[in-house]
């Protein structure tokens, strides 16, 4: 196995925002990582230039202790930030190399087989005769004359019930009812 060594520069910034990278975002003035040069109007080190409408730069009053960021002092750049972090340091990283062996065979056979298929093809014939069944219908309901809706209906006119057309009550319309000798539908 092969082994391959790995060199990393870790810096303080590497994982995360310092104070000092945080304030160049806000366009403020950086006051130091020293937490005694900081006052309550210079948060975290840093003196607000802009954010929010405050502007404590240059405004002759010391929101650094040593007052740093009064007589014409500009905001904070990145490059201002490499003098208050950390010093990079070396690690050593060893990384192992996995070599993956794969073996394959081929094997290849030949088959040969035959198979007959007999299909017979049968015909059906259907004769069809047509059947009509002559009905009366009645002309006021337009239902059968011998289906003994006529009791329902006339059942209806007197009660005010709703009936099916199996001659039952039910509670509400629906689908094809009776009512007060009517036959209604609702969709």
């Amino acid at each position: 196995m092969k082994k391959l060594l790995l060199f990393f520069l870790i810096c303080g910034y590497a994982f995360s925002q310092t104070n000092c990278e945080l304030c160049v975002e806000q366009n403020g003035f950086y006051c130091g990582d020293d937490e005694s040069n900081w006052t309550q109007y210079s948060p975290l080190g840093c003196v607000p230039n802009g954010l929010g409408g405050i502007f404590y730069l240059n405004d002759n009053w010391e929101d650094c202790v040593d007052g740093s960021d009064e007589a014409n002092a500009v905001p904070t750049t990145l490059e201002d930030c490499g003098l208050y972090n950390e010093s990079c340091d070396t690690v050593f990283v060893e990384i192992p190399v996995i070599e993956i062996i794969t073996q394959t065979d081929t094997i290849v056979e030949t088959i040969i087989e035959t198979e007959y298929i007999t299909e017979y093809l049968t015909d059906t014939i259907v004769e069809f005769q047509e059947i009509i069944i002559t009905e009366y219908v009645d002309c006021a309901t337009g239902l059968p004359c011998n289906s003994g809706m006529q009791e329902v209906i006339n059942k209806s006119k007197n009660t005010g019930l709703l009936y099916d057309l199996n001659g039952k009550v039910i509670k509400r319309p629906e689908g094809i009812y009776i009512e007060n000798g009517l036959i209604k539908y609702k969709l």
